[in-house]
């Protein structure tokens, strides 16, 4: 399977991978990093230095109540911390000035329930039942305890919190400072309330300030000891069936939420998806020495919708900063899109911004809602939320836009930031800090931003100019005589494989972006090229992207699938230009005789050779055909002998002169062999 992207013509583009968000509703993994095991920070109570113990709050039992009645509840209350005046906490995207703390070892930002969240799967699971906006050191069935307990041989707990900084072994601040509030669970009755020495300390952290472009902090998890109960001989701890890690709001009911494991700290994959629960303590590696940290995501900003950075390259501090879009619009972020598309992990859309950048022809502006589209109620079928996808852009003649050097009345699609439009505060219809807006990047804008990179554009975001009163910006309507792509035959190159080729249904003249899924497995992705055009290609398994701009038509591939051999091959979710146009079915047809005829190199721009096995002895007739089966040349006819007959063609026609660039047929008759394979002719 072929791990990269291909630019054909000037242009060779080596391998590359890159991270990009899983899902567009999954709004923590734009917030945080994936969890990371940091060693040498270790576990310190509250109270083993003297400024923090002496600073630290601690929540009175009392306070711990549960919803709806708001009884005092020890077993799964909640009680709200308000932070001191000008203290605030953002977390995932929205600013918080205090947190409900959990006696079953979580934080929640967001309303607590009307159940007792008792399940530590809940972390994992959106549902009305779990709160979201949780950070979770320890998630599970736990309980407090009171001195009225002690004749039980149980030991009081306390939960504590306090605004600190970090501090060594002897108490003094670590430097750069990072101040942090603090939560801690002490002497906890965990997971087992009928274990009276089932007994743990652990730890919230939550550092405050981030940097200049995301007010987000980092979150550590921290653990200090478990058991150790002095008023029973009991030693049992049960430290099985708690979930750690942080949760956000992203999900739809049914479904999982958006979370991070923070046991799957290796790093390891599926730390997004896997629903593990802890087994030993420390959960931090069965150590004190170490905490789980999730790092926050630098918030990247930029000027305009669609300027084409779609790798983030000019965000602040990169390589790109401060450099004019001829500079900062490059190969890599075609590159990058495609990449994207391949392998279906879509461009972050609200905090890094890749997908604000790449959507160059500003098609892609939506947000997801389970409203009606009166937003009357939730949209239902059967007894089933239905999930769908709002597009919220608008087209409105705005006065006085700034586009590239010129300024005057431009189609453009834009967000109005005033009331009335899209409801209280200029945004969308159920849209909060929390249901981002998101933007669409296809194959289709890498290919306009090859467009761009070739001087066929002068300005990006491209939209087209039809506002015929106002000036002209350049933005040359394409020809688009071609709507969709056909598939040639499938010819056997051996060894299992199959070639593909894939052609305009017409002529085509701009920018243009097909991608296409298959049942057979993707080999490789081999684009075809001329003086007229540039092309890019880029594959997984089972989806190939080809992205171009140039002149097309239908007689000469745009690129070849390799795929492995089977009876038939299905080209499904084929997407031109951003519309689905459909499926290909194709049958595999077989040489009469079972022998492959090997043609190299392949496309070609001067020399080719074939070769092919012969069963038998006997006379043998190469001939090249071009794609209407006119006879093109002959380059070889002989008596031989059964084995291997190579030939070569060097490219002309019978009169001796060159071919024109396109695809043709190489045949092979005689010595018990009737087979054929294609080539391309690149000029």
């Amino acid at each position: 399977m072929k791990k990269q992207v291909l630019i054909a013509s000037a242009i060779v583009l080596c391998s590359f991978a890159i991270g990009a968000v899983e899902g567009m509703a999954q709004q923590i993994f734009n917030q945080f990093r994936q969890p990371e095991l940091i060693v040498g920070l270790p576990y310190r109570d509250i109270d083993n230095c003297n400024t923090a113990r002496l600073n630290k709050t601690v929540i009175s039992p009392a306070q711990f109540v549960l919803p709806p009645t708001f009884v005092n509840d020890l077993d799964d209350g909640y009680a709200f911390i308000q932070f001191p005046s000008g203290i605030a906490y953002n977390y995932n995207g929205r600013s918080y000035t205090g947190v409900y703390v959990s006696v079953n070892g979580f934080l929640t930002f967001d309303n607590t329930k009307l159940v007792p969240a008792k399940q530590s799967q809940g972390l994992f699971i959106n549902s009305s039942s779990y709160p979201d906006n949780v950070i979770a050191p320890f998630w599970g069935d736990h309980r407090i305890r009171t001195g009225i307990d002690i004749g039980g041989g149980y030991m009081p707990s306390e939960i504590s919190w306090v605004i600190d900084v970090d501090r060594n072994e002897a108490c003094d601040t670590i430097f750069p400072v990072r101040r942090c509030i603090i939560v801690q669970w002490k002497n906890l009755n965990i997971n087992d309330a009928s274990v009276n020495s089932s007994v743990g300390n652990f730890q919230a952290r939550l550092y405050l300030g981030g940097s200049a472009n995301n007010d987000q902090g980092e979150i550590e998890l921290a653990y200090g000891q478990v058991g150790g109960n002095p008023y029973t001989s009991n030693t049992t701890v049960v430290t099985r069936g708690a979930t750690v890690g942080i949760k956000g709001n992203g999900g739809f009911p049914g479904f999982l939420s958006d979370f991070w494991n923070g046991l799957l700290w290796v790093p390891a994959a599926g730390a997004n998806s896997r629903t593990d629960s802890t087994s030993i303590w420390q959960p931090s590696g069965g150590r004190s020495d170490a905490r789980i940290r999730f790092g926050s995501i630098i918030y990247l900003t930029f000027d305009m919708w669609g300027f084409g950075d779609a790798d983030t390259s000019a965000a602040g501090g990169q390589r790109h900063d401060g450099l004019p879009q001829n500079r900062r619009v490059t190969v890599n972020d075609a590159r990058v899109i495609m990449r994207s598309i391949v392998t279906k992990r879509p461009l972050d859309s609200v905090w890094k911004r890749q997908a604000y950048q790449g959507d160059v022809n500003h098609s892609g502006r939506y947000y997801f809602t389970k409203l009606k589209r009166d937003f009357s109620a939730d949209s239902m079928v059967g007894n089933q939320i239905i999930i769908w996808r709002r597009t919220i852009d608008v087209e409105q003649f705005f006065p006085g836009q700034t586009i590239g050097p010129n300024t005057g009345k431009q189609v453009l699609r834009v967000m109005y930031e005033g009331d009335g439009l899209y409801g209280v505060g200029g945004k969308a219809p159920d849209v909060s800090s929390l249901n981002q807006i998101y933007y669409e990047v296809t194959e289709y804008d890498a290919g306009l931003i090859m467009r761009y990179i070739s001087g066929r554009l002068p300005y990006l975001p491209w939209v087209y100019d039809n506002d015929t009163t106002g000036p002209d910006f350049g933005k040359v309507k394409e020809t688009k005589y071609a709507d969709n792509v056909s598939f040639g035959t499938p010819s056997n190159i051996g060894n299992g494989l199959v070639r593909v080729p894939v052609y305009m249904n017409g002529v085509h003249s701009g920018a243009f972006g097909v991608r296409f899924e298959t049942n057979s497995e993707i080999v490789d992705v081999t684009p075809v090229m001329n003086e007229k055009n540039t092309v890019a290609i880029d594959n997984s398994a089972d989806v190939a992207v080809v992205a171009g701009n140039g002149s097309f038509d239908a007689s000469q591939p745009v690129a070849y699938v390799t795929l492995k051999e089977q009876a038939s091959y299905e080209f499904s979710n084929v997407r031109f230009n951003e519309a689905i146009v459909g499926s290909h079915t194709l049958n595999m047809v077989e040489n009469e005789n079972g022998s492959a005829v090997s043609v190299y190199p392949n496309p070609t721009s001067s020399n080719m050779s074939m070769a092919v096995t012969l069963p038998e002895a006997g006379n043998v007739v190469v001939r090249v055909y071009d794609t209407f089966g006119k006879l093109v040349n002959t380059i070889f006819d002989a008596a031989v002998n059964a084995g291997t007959l190579s030939a070569s063609w060097n490219g002309t026609d019978v009169t001796g002169a060159p071919v024109a660039a396109g695809t043709y047929v190489v045949r092979v008759d005689g010595a018990g062999v009737n087979s054929s394979n294609m080539v391309t002719v690149v000029r």
